[in-house]
């Protein structure tokens, strides 16, 4: 199967879930994530989105390592994701290594993590920048994604609506559904960090046990994160498999 295809085929089967019955916003996000540094041909990817307050916030992330790196950019309040988000422009560094001046904190972090290029694509709703999708290579002076058919504005373009999906039976504002995909994503958080002290696995590995534990039970990954926070589920139990 050529890359075209393949990609043709990865945006058919994202589509068929978005209007399928049981979409799970979390699941969706991280899927798309991975599936998007697989066909750029990068070693990760992560999505980032603004709350009520304008504030970005990270959502989903192909790893941990991912994850650590988009944190870092909001902490530090530097980086090609708040760049991006700023200006509502791609933002792309072909070479971290001659960024150090422009995001010191998250060039460090990046290349200690073993990233050496990044490119970010804004999330847009009605023209305005909402959050940004972020690419890393590990591979220096190359814009990730630049090997194929551009998969990265179309995932992000595809991320939006995945986010502004209409839940619960009733009408909600782009505000109110960030929203509550960021209350899902928190709630994801914690448990992973249940699972990771409790069976002394890693971030990555307890998410699989979520996810796992989601399909096979036919619920979103978020509901089986709550119920482990809440006590209905145990954690040795779902670590067990």
């Amino acid at each position: 199967m050529t890359r075209e295809a393949r990609l043709d085929e990865v945006f058919a089967g994202l589509t068929e879930t978005l209007i399928g019955p049981g979409y799970d916003t979390v699941e969706f996000l991280h899927r798309l994530t991975e599936l998007c540094a697989a066909l750029s041909g990068v070693a990760g990817a992560g999505l980032v989105v603004a709350d009520r307050r304008g504030d970005l916030r990270d959502i989903a992330y192909s790893s941990d390592r991912v994850r650590r790196l988009e944190a870092l950019q909001i902490t530090a309040g530097e980086g090609p994701c708040l760049d991006c988000h700023r200006t509502g422009l791609p933002v792309v560094e072909r070479d971290l290594g001659r960024a150090r001046e422009r995001w010191p904190h998250f060039t460090a972090k990046a290349l200690g993590l073993g990233f050496r290029s990044v490119r970010a694509v804004p999330l847009r709703l009605d023209g305005r920048p909402v959050g940004a999708l972020n690419v890393f290579d590990v591979r220096p002076g190359v814009e990730p994604g630049e090997d194929g058919p551009d998969a990265v504005q179309p995932l992000a373009d595809l991320a939006v609506i995945a986010l502004l999906q209409r839940r619960h039976g009733r009408e909600r504002t782009a505000a109110e559904e960030i929203g509550a995909a960021l209350v899902d994503r928190t709630a994801v958080e914690r448990a992973k960090g249940v699972l990771a002290e409790a069976g002394g696995v890693d971030m990555d590995t307890a998410f699989e046990v979520l996810r796992s534990h989601a399909r096979r039970s036919g619920t979103g990954v978020a509901d089986v994160a709550r119920s482990l926070l809440d006590g209905p589920l145990d954690a040795a139990a779902l670590l067990a498999g």
